[in-house]
């Protein structure tokens, strides 16, 4: 039972005020599952079914690894080297490679997909100090590049700026994240989201810091993405490089 009690346990910590959600009718609408079925789970009143769990699971960005396999990681442990060098520099020590990892720099529709980035869609690696409190604790990173005429987020996000995507964190809550999205007819962008119930369904606004010329965009869980968060959202961004060239 320790998988039940942790489970609830975690939940709880996702619950309040400047975290997660701000109840657990936020939480429930979010993951897509009955508000007073989450509310009997959490208090320990009952169990929930596989799909319930599933639902919880997949919306939490949770993974099932079981013993003896490696955790799907996108992010990788690195390892300086220091170059034979003389005089001054012949005595300078490389960084510390525990400090650091390198995440996988891909494309929005690959950064958005499940699994591990496949090794031929990944263009580069950038290398991401792992006590910043934006990255502490995660794993499940990515790293995508803004287009160059993706001029949406501006003046937030410019083209060529490169942002850091946790694709362990889904959950849209609380409104205004800025997250990687993937729209029904399989594009992908960064854009800021908002959701609300709607008729037995959670709405979803994905919408943008220049909304004068990018128009909100609205989409419904069930009935556009069957149900799966993961089909419309693909994760976090917690944090970004800017291109100053364009400051």
């Amino acid at each position: 039972m320790d998988f039940t009690r942790n489970l609830r346990q975690m939940l709880w910590t996702r619950v309040g005020e400047n975290k997660d959600f701000a109840n657990r009718k936020r939480m429930a609408d979010a993951l897509g599952i009955d508000p007073s079925q989450l509310n009997r789970f959490m208090d320990g009143e009952r169990g929930l079914s596989v799909e319930s769990l599933g639902r919880i699971l997949d919306g939490l960005g949770a993974r099932l690894v079981l013993p003896g396999e490696a955790e799907a990681e996108a992010a990788r442990e690195v390892c300086f080297v220091s170059p034979r060098t003389t005089g001054a520099m012949n005595d300078a020590m490389p960084p510390a490679a525990e400090d650091y990892f390198a995440v996988p720099l891909a494309a929005e529709p690959v950064a958005a997909g499940p699994g591990r980035i496949p090794q031929d869609d990944i263009r580069g690696w950038v290398l991401v100090w792992r006590h910043h409190e934006s990255v502490r604790f995660r794993s499940d990173l990515v790293a995508v590049t803004i287009g160059k005429n993706e001029m949406s987020m501006v003046p937030t996000l410019h083209p060529g700026d490169i942002v850091l995507v946790d694709r362990a964190e889904k959950s849209p809550d609380p409104d205004g994240k800025i997250m990687l999205v993937t729209e029904p007819d399989g594009g992908c962008a960064v854009k800021r989201v908002a959701t609300r119930p709607v008729d037995g369904d959670v709405e979803f606004v994905f919408y943008s810091d220049n909304s004068k010329s990018y128009p909100p965009r609205v989409y419904r869980l069930n009935r556009d993405y069957g149900g799966e968060l993961g089909n419309a959202i693909g994760g976090r961004v917690v944090w970004a490089w800017s291109d100053m060239t364009m400051k």
